[in-house]
């Protein structure tokens, strides 16, 4: 999808930026997923539903933000992926999504916390609300952005920044609309951008290192590292020993 239907359906200028968890590289780490390229499209996946839960933009035109809808922003071989997305699938298994039909269609402050009204409350205030959407119509909750330590409430991503890293929709936007980059090029940004927020925004390592970090090789990272500094959203300066050249170290623009 180009760039500029992204930043209408997304409502840019509107909404509200999201924190991802630190500890997602190491969970989908863990999972069975078919290649690298998959692993990434579940990261850039979960950006994407934790930013449209997180602003409710299910409460305009729901259908708009149908699973289909969401799955073709990365790709549109929907039947491949599906095993990620799918109620039970991959991300609902490791605890990083439910599926559900009721989703937010406002959000609002209650005592300085962030609260969600959901469809189902404002159907019983309304019986007979017409629906926008499909009947089958369902979305995925972010499980992490609600809880992250044993199904505690408030202590999602949405509501405490600690161990998370940030990437400002309009990056998401420029990043994920590029042909070179896409959703792998989303994955390889966000890692460097929570290392960075670890090291003072300095974040010294060989691409060999790096890649193998990742789960990819030292050409890719390096391919996706170049353009990713083209497009001015990442810097990079050499490191000298005795006159050779080691270790790069990374920052974020």
């Amino acid at each position: 999808m180009n760039k500029e239907y992204l930043e209408q359906w997304l409502n840019v200028g509107e909404c509200v930026n999201v924190q991802m968890p630190n500890e997602i590289f190491e969970d989908l780490s863990k999972g069975e997923f078919k290649s690298f390229n998959h692993k990434c499209f579940a990261y850039a996946y979960y950006y994407l539903i934790c930013y449209i839960y997180r602003n409710a933009l299910y409460g305009g035109e729901t259908d708009q933000y149908s699973q289909h809808n969401i799955i073709n922003v990365f790709t549109s071989d929907k039947s491949s992926v599906s095993y990620i997305t799918k109620s039970g699938g991959l991300l609902d298994e490791i605890g990083y999504t439910r599926t559900t039909t009721d989703y937010p269609v406002t959000y609002y402050m209650d005592g300085g916390i962030l609260e969600f009204g959901l469809i189902k409350e404002l159907r019983k205030k309304i019986p007979n609300l017409e629906m926008n959407h499909s009947p089958r119509f369902c979305v995925k909750e972010p499980i992490k952005g609600m809880a992250r330590f044993d199904g505690e409430d408030y202590t999602g991503t949405f509501y405490s920044f600690q161990n998370t890293h940030k990437i400002a929709v309009e990056n998401f936007i420029k990043i994920i609309s590029d042909k070179k980059l896409g959703h792998v090029g989303l994955y390889i940004y966000g890692y460097i951008s929570m290392m960075c927020d670890k090291y003072n925004n300095k974040f010294q390592i060989t691409n060999a290192q790096l890649g193998e970090l990742v789960g990819c090789s030292e050409r890719t990272m390096k391919k996706y590292t170049q353009r990713l500094e083209e497009l001015n959203l990442i810097a990079s300066t050499r490191v000298y020993y005795d006159k050779k050249q080691l270790d790069k170290v990374y920052s974020i623009i």
